[in-house]
Formats: structure tokens, sequence, C-alpha cells
């Protein structure tokens, strides 16, 4: 079924209250090495599965929930290492990821994705999207609508997390507009994109 983008956010929010405080962090039991606990929860099931050394290694927490008329699946799927270290954490509505966050094995955040109904209702649709160094640094940021097809303003930063470039894409993905700063912040080069690719610089 189609989800509207409101009801994905009233969703995902009353999904992250209900359920991430009580398995944020990762769990070790010996006793339960290699296996796959499926446990009954109010509307769905709640899945956990343990590595060899008995390590919480994928949680995932289902419910069928209706709101506003509208039955939809509510999930957040978590993946650890076997030395507990997060890797993944994804929260889904009706089978879309409303927000997601990957990690280094170093532990420092790698990329973080959140539905633009989330972060910014009236701005452009889809899901904003940053991705960082596996120093914290932030690289680029941005909205995507589908897989891969960027939208709005897109921002390109340095090794010192400063910004180096700014890229704007219209509704299907084209270029629109491109700059590029320097170190200090100042603008040294500026161009626009025709609709055959040429460009015109400003």
């Amino acid at each position: 079924m189609k989800v509207s983008p409101r009801h994905l956010a009233a969703c995902a929010t009353a999904l992250s209250i209900s359920l991430f405080c009580a398995t944020s962090h990762a769990e070790r039991n010996s006793s339960l090495a290699g296996q796959t606990v499926v446990q009954p929860v109010e509307g769905g099931q709640h899945t956990k599965e343990y590595g060899r050394n008995g390590q919480l290694i994928y949680e995932s927490i289902e419910r069928q929930r209706t709101r506003g008329g509208k039955t939809a699946t509510e999930a957040i799927e978590r993946e650890w290492s076997e030395d507990g270290k997060p890797l993944r954490d994804q929260t889904f509505v009706g089978g879309n990821e409303i927000k997601g966050t990957a990690w280094y094995l170093n532990g420092q955040v790698k990329e973080t994705r959140v539905y633009q109904s989330q972060r910014e209702p009236g701005g452009v649709p889809g899901k904003y999207v940053e991705r960082f160094s596996d120093q914290g640094k932030l690289q680029s940021a941005g909205v995507f609508q589908g897989q891969f097809r960027p939208v709005g303003t897109h921002r390109e930063y340095d090794e010192a997390g400063k910004l180096k470039r700014e890229v704007t894409y219209d509704a299907h993905g084209s270029r629109l507009s491109e700059r590029s700063y320097d170190a200090s912040g100042a603008v040294i080069r500026s161009e626009r994109f025709l609709p055959d690719g040429s460009r015109i610089r400003d």
C-alpha cells in the first residue's frame, strides 16, 4: 500500500520512541551463542540473532500499526559486529527506510539517512544523506530521490570539514549549477549548466 509522507513521519517517531530505549545496546549471552530467538510483541515479533561468542549481532522488531485508517508494518533493524561494535541501525515504515545510520568498524559514523518529512517537511522531498570520513569529518550532504538521483543542493567538504563544492540539481538529477570554494570560503569558480550539458561561467 502507498503510505503518505506525513503518515511515515508519524509512524517513525512513535516507533523510535517506543522501541529504541529498550534495545539500544548490544548484549552478550553465552548461553544463546549461535542461536536465533523470536519472541512475540504487541502487534508483531522481536527477533534476535547471536554470534558464536554469544554476542548479539542482529535484531529486528516488526509491528503492524494502524493510524488514521491506514495499516503499515513498522520495523527497526540493527546489526553489530561479533565484538559488539554497531554496524547499522535502520527504521522502516511500510517497507520504506525512514532513517538509518551506518558505522565504520572504528566506531565513527559512516553515513546517516533521514526522510525529509522528518528533517525538513517543507523542503525538497526525498532522503537527506550525510557521509563522513573514518575520522568523523563530514564529507558530503544532500537529498536523493530513489536510490541514486540527487536533487536540490549537494555540498562536499574537504578533510578539515570545510565546504569545498556546491552542486545544485533539478528534479531529474541534472546539474543546474556548481560552485567551488577555497580554504577561506571564497568562491573560486561558479558555473551554470545548460540542458545539453554545456557550461557558462559566472
